[in-house]
């Protein structure tokens, strides 16, 4: 009886804890700043506008940014040290102007509604920081360009608004009147109390870092530690999760920027030619620029000049009268550019330009040796867009040598989507070696969107191969979405994958290819497979289907607790009155199933008491000791005669009854053998129950969570 009682007080005390903690986390919600990492990555191109408007729209209180610096001194945000892998273009950050890399596309990757989205520049996003008042993490990722980024953020006065990131961080030190709080990353199993209380005294702010994670219970447990800050690229499991309420989804519209030279212009033969000119013989920036203008002018007048540039050599000449003048009073020295760089600057332009007569003279020179000048013509065929470059462009992506001309000839094939490249874009998803071609083809394939493609991104995807990789089935998971219908068996049966990271993404392509899913993932919930019915309650609540509700009311009866608790959450998440009314029975449920469980616990608890008082001997040594002194008569127990007695055993076993001898031993054994057995198959079935007793709270507490959003 007492151990019942007991029980019962560790009972209560645990319900309590669990209480407080919703408590607190509840409290906490109010307080806690989620930080997107470049924006709203689940659907959206990172580091982009619209994906800082979505991250706001769903109710985020800070963003992470990358900042790197253009060849001409501008700070634009950009992750990678190079823009191939976010734009639509090519090149070092630190090698580019910026009039160059804003003609770039950085969200067409993504998807088709991204189309036109830029490479922001600082400035913009700290005045977007400043009118939102959120908080960034500025991550600076090179060097000597702090003290110009500090310039820019006390321009704005957003001194305090900023955690320091990158090369950034060393430079607050230094600095004189920042106020703001320092954010200090701690990993969760150093996350003591004393920890928070150390940085808390400081008036410092505890951040925890969940990247690459969608999982709700490890993001709501390092909340529930007093972390101050939560940093992760999926922003809406972190606000779902601490209830707030989005704000309605304002209808962006998709403006081009005016910055973007698409608008032909008026222009004349002398005006052609004066570009040409400066093509051929000013600095290699006002080249790029000159041959950017021309691309503006109208085609009749800037493609043949153009294209005649694409075998330009130094010995050509033009002839420009102010030039002949001087001339003939001066030798002029020849300060023109080396016929290569004039080469790739006229691919550059006639590409922006479009026009379908280049196609034939840009394909004649890809014979050329030069690796840049062959990138600026694959990616000049890519914005034309012509079929009949397919052959050639399939040619390279199987058989070229350097891996990002392959790269490019598999974003051209993507922009073309012709199915006669299909074949060979999957050939070389396969076949090559390096993981940003991989990337390539996977991306072009999901363009294309050609279900004979849907196998070979299934197996990118769950391809673990590290860092490496990651992108290339961030590339995978995006193409099956892109591909919709005919890749909804591949992505649903990847929820049952054994590697956390391809689940996660097969997830998310799923949210993204929305109601045509619903069927596949109702079918799903009573899949064999555990991580499968979690996973599938899991998107059916992103996608909030109402054809999902009694699908997932009887997967509230699911044997697994993750699958329970999704199950619950997604219910939550579409809502309705027929709902509440089953959360409430579940509800019932759960607890008669707690009261079952605490009884039973009890029950075990009181024959385990028993058990230990029928046999005082509980160890082995013990146990040799009796039977030693049942078997020889032994009266003293010390170790040193005991031994002695073992060495004899052969002298003093002569002349005794051996089957007596043994069948008290046997006797002894087996009733200390079965008193041990039987003790650990109790202890540990009361560890089992004492596990599904808390799983169970668990169930209890999304239902609840459940019920108190649909009533909200």
């Amino acid at each position: 009886m007492a151990n019942k009682v007991s029980y019962k007080i560790i009972l209560i005390v645990i319900v309590f804890i669990i209480h407080l903690q919703t408590v607190i986390s509840a409290e906490l919600s109010k307080n806690i700043i989620v930080i997107a990492r470049h924006g709203s990555l689940e659907d959206t191109p990172e580091n982009t506008f619209v994906a800082f408007e979505k991250a706001i729209n769903i109710g985020v209180g800070g963003l992470e940014i990358d900042v790197r610096k253009t060849k001409d001194d501008k700070l634009i945000l950009m992750h990678d040290d190079t823009i191939d892998r976010t734009t639509d273009g090519k090149g070092y950050v630190s090698n580019l102007l910026y009039d160059e890399i804003k003609q770039y596309d950085a969200g067409a990757w993504k998807g088709k509604e991204f189309t036109g989205e830029e490479v922001p520049l600082l400035s913009d996003v700290l005045q977007f920081a400043k009118e939102k008042n959120i908080k960034v993490i500025l991550n600076v990722k090179e060097h000597g360009i702090e003290q110009q980024v500090m310039s820019l953020i006390r321009e704005f006065d957003m001194l305090n608004q900023i955690y320091f990131g990158g090369t950034l961080e060393a430079t607050r030190s230094t600095e004189t009147g920042i106020q703001g709080a320092k954010l200090v990353f701690v990993l969760p199993n150093k996350l003591t109390n004393d920890t928070i209380e150390l940085v808390h005294e400081r008036h410092n702010h505890i951040g925890m870092s969940l990247i690459n994670s969608d999982d709700r219970d490890k993001m709501k447990e390092r909340m529930i530690k007093g972390v101050d800050v939560i940093l992760t690229d999926y922003p809406s499991v972190a606000i779902d999760l601490l209830h707030y309420k989005p704000s309605n989804q304002q209808k962006r519209e998709n403006k081009k920027s005016e910055n973007k030279l698409k608008i032909k212009m008026n222009g004349n033969e002398r005006q052609v030619h004066a570009l040409v000119d400066i093509m051929i013989n000013e600095s290699p920036d006002k080249s790029r620029m000159a041959a950017l203008a021309t691309s503006t002018l109208p085609q009749e007048i800037s493609v043949p000049p153009l294209i005649q540039l694409l075998a330009y050599k130094k010995s050509l000449k033009r002839f420009n009268p102010i030039r002949k003048i001087i001339s003939t009073f001066k030798k002029e020295k020849d300060n023109s550019l080396p016929s290569i760089m004039v080469r790739r600057n006229a691919a550059w332009a006639l590409g922006f330009i479009g026009d379908k007569s280049a196609v034939e003279p840009l394909v004649m020179q890809l014979e050329t040796g030069d690796t840049e000048l062959k990138r600026e013509i694959i990616l000049a065929l890519k914005r034309i867009a012509d079929r009949q470059t397919v052959p050639v462009l399939n040619e390279i992506l199987l058989n070229e040598k350097d891996p990002y001309v392959r790269y490019d000839a598999a974003r051209a094939l993507g922009e073309i989507k012709d199915a006669d490249s299909v074949y060979t874009l999957i050939t070389a998803l396969k076949n090559d070696r390096n993981w940003t071609v991989k990337k390539g083809c996977a991306g072009a394939l999901g363009k294309i969107g050609n279900r004979k493609a849907v196998n070979s991104l299934k197996t990118l995807l769950a391809t673990d191969a590290g860092k490496e990789a990651s992108w290339a089935r961030d590339r995978a998971a995006w193409a099956l979405a892109k591909i919709g219908k005919d890749a909804i068996r591949a992505l649903v049966s990847s929820l049952g994958d054994n590697e956390k990271s391809t689940r996660r993404r097969a997830s998310w392509a799923l949210i993204r290819i929305g109601n045509p899913a619903v069927p596949y993932l109702i079918s799903a919930l009573k899949d064999t497979s555990k991580s499968v019915r979690e996973r599938s309650a899991m998107v059916l609540g992103w996608i909030r289907s109402r054809d999902a509700i009694v699908p997932l009311l009887w997967a509230l009866k699911d044997k697994d607790t993750e699958a329970r608790k999704m199950a619950a959450w997604a219910l939550g998440r579409i809502g309705g009155d027929k709902t509440v009314t089953a959360l409430e029975r579940a509800l019932g449920e759960q607890d008669e199933r707690e009261e079952k469980i605490s009884n039973r616990i009890s029950i075990l608890n009181d024959q385990l008491g028993v058990l230990n008082d029928l046999f005082a001997v509980s160890d082995k040594k013990e146990m040799q000791i009796a039977v030693l002194k049942r078997v020889f008569g032994i009266e003293n127990e010390e170790d040193e005669k005991i031994n002695n007695q073992l060495k004899v055993l052969k002298d003093r076993f002569v002349g005794l009854d051996i089957d007596m001898v043994q069948s008290d031993i046997t006797e002894l054994i087996v009733m200390m053998a079965n008193k041990e057995d039987r003790k650990n198959k109790i202890i540990a079935s009361i560890k089992n129950l004492k596990k599904e007793l808390q799983e169970n709270k668990e169930v209890i507490e999304y239902a609840k969570e459940a019920m108190q959003r649909i009533r909200l």
